[in-house]
């Protein structure tokens, strides 16, 4: 059971996976407790709330508004796709995929929700596979969520 107390640096079956890498990249400072899951979904969060107010703002000024809803995830190449139908899908992907502030930020949501991902499936018996990253941008804010193939 993964709770907001529970430290995600010390698993059943191995040795700690977060080294003090991962710590600088979360921008915490790791005690002796480890770092707890509530620490990440915190920084996840946090990441979260100010791409999308700033991917926003820049939208705006390329006169791409919100609604109707943006949904991004990575593609195969390594930049950023818009996923399904939306009018402003090129204009949004070459607007995003030109600036490598915010692919780097997009990544850095993404691997702090899949680390999320990975701790709430930790014991289930179900892995990542299959499963992909998604943010949505809407007029209430953003959303991360995983999809399958």
């Amino acid at each position: 059971m993964n709770i907001a107390s529970e430290p995600v640096n010390a698993p059943a079956d191995g040795p700690d996976p977060l080294d003090s890498g991962v710590v600088r990249f979360l921008g915490l400072t790791g005690t002796d407790d480890g770092i707890k899951l509530n620490d990440i979904r915190s920084k996840a969060a946090s990441e979260l709330r100010r791409f999308g107010d700033d991917l926003g703002q820049h939208l705006k000024e390329i006169d791409i508004t919100v609604p109707p809803a943006v949904q991004l995830r990575s593609a195969e190449d390594g930049k950023v796709a818009v996923f399904g139908d939306h009018f402003g899908k090129e204009k949004i992907e070459a607007f995003i995929n030109a600036d490598t502030r915010l692919m780097k930020w997009f990544k850095e949501v993404e691997v702090l929700h899949e680390i999320l991902r990975r701790a709430e499936l930790r014991g289930t018996g179900q892995t990542t596979e299959g499963q992909h990253f998604n943010l949505g941008l809407t007029s209430l804010g953003s959303i991360a969520f995983f999809s399958a193939d």
